[in-house]
């Protein structure tokens, strides 16, 4: 059956593959990919914070998914592409996805259970930390690699709004906010934060393509479904130009989110810059970027000052991981530093200008 648009969550588009087999799932617009780099092109068709979101009716649905080939291994191996089938807030279980198609059924909560499980969010008050209304189905889509849906069988309706969370959250970076060197698509940072902060999240990480083109600003500012959003800034950008070209990137991107010209539709709402998290650079004796990596932070902390916009607030970055909770690439966190990350910047974003009238009581 076709899935209603309604359906997809953090799923900007889909079309038919070349060969008509399956369905191509995308986080960002296919017309807006030919002017981003080739791995921001890549990395859109991975599902990293994609759901398939729905209410099921008896007997089952059924789903079956095709993980392709990806050229990174170190991000996607056949045992860290797993899928998850969540109630509401509440896990079902995870499903590896093996090379080629992957049959996945999924059958209703009953509703006993669903009673049951809306009785325990109620009793437990605030702190239940509950997001999702329990007889909502979540198929969680893996980070890595990128998937196509073959076929879906059920009958679904789409989420109403009172199903899901009043605010939605959006988070643009690298591999480090894409989830790489986690398996579970709510262990990211994002998915963190959202969790902590009792949001939903869209996750626009894409790794190793986080270059700041201004057509991707222009798209991002413009979109009328966040209450919020985080900008990882610099370092996929570290190895390939100057810190003076980068500031200049930095400025181009930035200008869409503080424009309120008539011409666009952009709403004051918190924007928040994230510059470059603490790697090997900073803690490797006599690394030659040492120096251009707080560079490229010193960039982000004055360009956002220069900006003078009350709603766009820089939060650095460096030190939201210690240096254990990396992996040992000592760039990406491993999944400890994820968590720890999501709840450090968590508690830092409720500091930020209008975050406190945004979420309220959460």
């Amino acid at each position: 059956m076709e899935i209603p648009q309604a359906c997809w969550h953090n799923i900007a588009e889909t079309a038919p593959s070349q060969d008509g087999s399956g369905i191509v799932l995308s986080r960002i617009p296919f017309a807006l990919l030919p002017g981003l780099n080739q791995k921001a092109r890549e990395r859109a068709l991975c599902p990293a914070g994609a759901e398939l979101r729905f209410c099921l009716r008896p007997p089952r649905a059924r789903l079956i998914l095709r993980r392709l080939p990806d050229g990174n291994p170190s991000f996607a191996h056949p045992g860290a592409s797993l899928v998850g089938i969540f109630h509401g807030d509440f896990q079902h279980k995870w499903c590896a996805l093996g090379e080629g198609d992957t049959i996945i059924d999924i059958s209703p909560l009953p509703p006993a259970q669903a009673q049951t499980l809306a009785a325990g969010i109620s009793a437990a008050g605030k702190n239940a930390r509950a997001r999702f209304n329990p007889a909502l189905t979540r198929v969680i889509l893996p980070l890595f690699p990128a998937i196509q849906m073959v076929s879906f069988e059920g009958d679904i309706e789409p989420p109403l709004r009172s199903d899901i969370p009043a605010r939605q959250y959006l988070a643009y970076g690298s591999s480090i906010t894409h989830g790489a060197y986690t398996p579970l698509g709510t262990a990211t940072y994002p998915a963190i934060i959202a969790q902590q902060l009792g949001t939903d999240v869209s996750n626009l990480g894409l790794g190793g393509g986080a270059h700041l083109e201004p057509e991707m600003a222009e798209w991002l500012a413009e979109r009328q479904d966040w209450d919020f959003a985080s900008l990882e800034l610099g370092i996929n950008l570290l190895g390939g130009i100057e810190v003076a070209t980068f500031r200049s990137r930095v400025r181009r991107f930035l200008t869409p989110f503080a424009d309120e010209s008539p011409l666009r539709n952009v709403r004051r709402r918190p924007v928040i810059c994230l510059d470059v998290l603490r790697n090997a650079r900073d803690i490797t004796p006599g690394h030659k970027d040492r120096d251009k990596a707080e560079a490229f932070r010193n960039v982000v902390t004055e360009e956002v000052a220069a900006l003078n916009c009350p709603w766009i607030s820089h939060v650095p970055f460096r030190d939201a991981v210690s240096i254990s909770a990396l992996s040992d690439d000592l760039l990406h966190p491993s999944s400890a530093g994820f968590e720890e990350i999501g709840r450090h910047l968590a508690n830092e974003f409720r500091n930020v200008p209008g975050m406190a009238e945004l979420l309220g009581n959460s």
